[in-house]
């Protein structure tokens, strides 16, 4: 029988395009991804709240998944006023909160008992030494370092004493562990935005939500003391710039100099709650914090990658 060629060909064509559609109701492989790009990092889940322990460990587990900051204030107890004895750590745990919120890091409270300075007397005053402070509060760094919390960022306020806890502290933590901790100060930044240290700490309260924790139409009776006139005339000497609280050995006592001892009408609270937390708002601002948390990691990797390889050895 004679097949012509057209035939042929028309058959063949026929069969191409019948497989072509048999292929088309097939499940197709999604197309290969572009070269030399990694698929975008998932975002981080938001988390509950700001604070460590009030976060399940599993949460904990989930957060420690995508970040490893977090931010540990630093306070202590004392005389101060009609204000509570906790006032400047509440000062520190309020810009830890509102840095934390800035930099999705989280919270590490309740470390109020170190090193008052001048320890005002009173029964009020809890007195702790730099020394015991820095040993209470190293093994509590080491402790998170284990679990992954690489980025620990330490705040104190309203007091020039915490320096003497807390710079050794970052310091002996980075010898002992060769990675850097970093310590703020956060006078500094609140002297920056020219903020009234008596309006930051009811600003702290405020943030909290501890505000009625700070009495009202309260006026304590304040003695007056003689003046230590030698104590006086050393402190203006100015001999350390970064000791200040370490230049000498001294105690004081409460009066009208320091701490505000007038009463607050409910009026006045409200009104400095409000101003005191813009203040803190402010510096937090001003400070840039995703570029200070930013900046802490590319230094921790820098000692981890370049600095211990090339001078391990020399290294303290």
């Amino acid at each position: 029988m004679f097949v012509s060629g057209k035939s042929v060909l028309f058959a063949g064509t026929l069969s191409l395009l019948i497989a072509v559609a048999a292929r088309a109701q097939l499940p197709q492989a999604p197309p290969p991804p572009t070269p030399g790009l990694a698929p975008a990092p998932a975002p981080p889940p938001p988390v509950r709240t700001r604070y460590f322990t009030s976060l399940t460990n599993i949460e904990v587990e989930k957060y420690l998944q995508y970040n490893d900051l977090i931010f540990i204030p630093i306070g202590n107890v004392q005389a101060y006023g009609v204000l509570p004895v906790d006032c400047e750590y509440v000062a520190a745990e309020a810009m830890a909160l509102k840095m934390a919120e800035e930099t999705d890091g989280l919270v590490f409270p309740y470390l109020q008992f170190t090193y008052p300075g001048d320890g005002i007397i009173g029964r009020g005053t809890v007195h702790v030494s730099p020394a015991a402070g820095i040993a209470y509060l190293k093994p509590i760094a080491r402790s998170l370092l284990r679990k992954g919390i690489k980025r620990q960022i330490y705040i104190t306020v309203g007091n020039n004493a915490p320096p003497e806890t807390v710079s050794p502290l970052v310091l002996e933590f980075f010898y002992e562990t060769k990675t850097p901790a970093l310590y703020i100060e956060g006078d500094v930044l609140l002297r920056k935005v020219n903020a009234d240290f008596t309006k930051v700490m009811f600003g702290a309260y405020s943030v909290l939500n501890r505000l009625d924790d700070i009495p009202l139409n309260f006026t304590p009776t304040v003695a007056k003391h003689d003046i230590d006139q030698g104590l006086a005339t050393l402190r203006m000497i100015n001999s350390s710039g970064g000791a200040r609280d370490g230049i000498v050995g001294f105690v004081m006592f409460e009066d009208d100099a320091g701490a505000p001892v007038k009463a607050v009408t409910a009026e006045q609270r409200a009104a400095w709650a409000k101003e005191g937390a813009d203040m803190i708002e402010a510096a937090v601002k001003q400070a840039d914090m995703k570029k200070v948390v930013q900046s802490l990691l590319d230094h921790q990797r820098f000692t981890r990658e370049y600095l211990i390889p090339k001078f391990g050895g020399l290294l303290p």
